[in-house]
């Protein structure tokens, strides 16, 4: 079975190459697409022309033989040809691309695209663009609606970013705009959204309230939990600073456990400032079968029991890496029989800061903190 998708910038039927135009008018029957993209077909074009029913994923499912599918720019990019070709390997799929919404942005701003990272707002979360103007990257936006300029501006707020914003609308069209962005402008609906980090962001500081793992000593947990662009679960979470900067690391997200729901709140405010999708629960432990993503690392801050580790011993898949820092006595006495029982390493850190004494300084000892890491093998 054959499909073809062709397509189609805000240029319309002119902006077409001759091969797209001769495929839609000579050997379409019944060409699909949005309303809007539809209109560009001229009177000449003898193919029936249907817009696409809701939902859309069923109408992927059914599709015919020789039907020819209309989609906006480059359909690979972001676009509905991506989703047929993940939905529809069985197709024999023929791709006619037009410039992406993406390439005509960097065209106009003259920004090199391999330096621009690209994050799309439609029917996603576009957290991680924070993440990247975090790293000093330029990002474009693809928005979903005219509205997505405004609460992008709001997302970087609430981030404490600040970034230039470019709003591009109706890209390669004879109704193009590029404006910086006011909230006071109404937009079009096909635009995409440009943001140049103004200034370096700096590192990130964690909001807590005393109840958060000191930077040496979480530096060297999220090296023993290897950051991956999975899940971590972060159990006694606090302020959420090593689940966060493990998911900073990796590139990847937090369910994090917290029975205190000040400091729930206080993790979610993290999580959303540094750009990591996170899932908050409050209450002791999580509800392990619950439908939790399933983690590749789990870090026990706090509430070290065995029965919380044993349930997260068989939770983990196999080469998951489960880590639990314990301070109290009692707690590192379970830390030694969690190793007794399942294997692992036992590690014990002691950190010296220099403080005054007298006229002059000394190494005051902090408390022992003793580390069980263990990875999970094949049974």
């Amino acid at each position: 079975m054959t499909v073809t998708v062709v397509g189609i910038g805000a240029d319309g039927w002119p902006g077409l190459t001759d091969v797209a135009r001769r495929t839609l008018m000579d050997d379409a029957t019944v060409i699909l697409g949005a309303p809007r993209q539809l209109e560009y077909l001229p009177r000449g074009v003898a193919a029936i022309a249907r817009p696409w029913p809701t939902p859309l994923l069923p109408a992927i499912d059914e599709l015919a033989d020789g039907v020819h599918v209309l989609a906006s720019g480059d359909p690979m990019f972001y676009g509905v040809g991506a989703t047929i070709a993940r939905r529809r390997p069985d197709l024999d799929l023929r791709v006619i691309p037009h410039f992406s919404c993406f390439a005509l942005a960097c065209a106009r701003l003259r920004w090199p695209a391999e330096e621009v990272t690209v994050v799309s707002a439609v029917g996603r979360d576009p957290s991680q663009l924070v993440r990247a103007l975090r790293a000093g990257r330029r990002v474009v936006v693809l928005s979903e609606s005219g509205v997505t300029p405004n609460a992008v501006a709001d997302l970087l707020h609430d981030a404490g970013l600040t970034a230039d914003m470019t709003v591009l609308e109706q890209l390669g069209g004879f109704r193009e705009k590029v404006r910086p962005w006011q909230r006071s402008l109404a937009f079009d609906d096909l635009n995409v959204i440009a943001l140049d980090p103004s200034e370096p962001a700096g590192s990130f500081v964690f909001e807590h309230d005393g109840q958060i793992t000191k930077p040496d000593v979480r530096a060297m947990t999220v090296a023993a939990l290897r950051p991956t662009p999975g899940w971590i679960w972060d159990f006694g979470a606090g302020s959420g600073s090593v689940g966060i900067t493990w998911a900073l690391q990796g590139g990847g997200s937090v369910a994090a456990v917290e029975r205190r729901a000040d400091r729930a709140e206080r993790v979610t405010r993290n999580a959303a400032r540094a750009g990591v999708p996170a899932e908050v629960i409050v209450g002791d432990t999580a509800d392990l079968t619950a439908e939790l993503p399933v983690p590749d690392a789990i870090f026990i801050g706090g509430g070290l029991t065995e029965a919380l580790a044993a349930t997260c011993v068989g939770i983990l898949p196999v080469g998951g890496r489960l880590v639990a820092n314990a301070v109290t006595v009692e707690g590192q006495n379970v830390a030694a029989l969690l190793r007794t029982r399942f294997g692992g390493e036992l590690r014990s850190y002691t950190v010296s800061d220099l403080e005054p004494l007298g006229a002059g300084t000394a190494w005051q000892p902090r408390r022992p903190i003793v580390q069980w890491v263990y990875v999970k093998g094949e049974a």
